[in-house]
């Protein structure tokens, strides 16, 4: 093998290495975004609504009466019936963390979902749920 192609095939390697190193942080520091929102999930498919509440921030709780999410939730079935979920994108600014992504029913229903969250008391909070995001597809 020549030597111009050995040092392109190691270039070529070490760019796939450290592309593949930047994509495996970021998922590690935007994993803890995710962990609320699956709780909160789950409980509202045991119909545990307390619990669902409780994933969500101070600040939604003073805005959102308990029977104004139960109303939410009631009203968008999806919630209940979450079969799986997939986040493609995550963010954090300014400790402020975005979740994009869907989520899919029992019955193979998908819905474009768009979660905010807040860090309290050292623990990722819900601050806002979306359902049907502007711009997604």
């Amino acid at each position: 093998m020549p030597k111009w192609l050995k040092i392109t095939l190691g270039v070529v390697a070490a760019v796939i290495a450290v592309i593949v190193a930047i994509v495996y942080i970021a998922i590690w520091a935007t994993s803890g975004l995710v962990e609320p929102v699956e709780r909160q999930l789950a409980a509202m498919k045991a119909g545990n609504m307390e619990a669902a509440y409780a994933e969500t921030s101070e600040a939604f709780q003073q805005a959102t009466p308990m029977d104004a999410f139960i109303a939410f939730v009631d009203q968008n079935p999806i919630l209940k019936d979450t079969a799986s979920h997939s986040f493609t994108n995550r963010s954090i600014n300014n400790g402020i963390g975005v979740l994009e992504g869907q989520l899919t029913s029992s019955t193979g229903g998908v819905v474009p979902v768009a979660y905010q969250l807040v860090k309290e008391n050292g623990v990722w909070k819900i601050q806002h749920i979306q359902l049907n995001p502007a711009g997604a597809s």
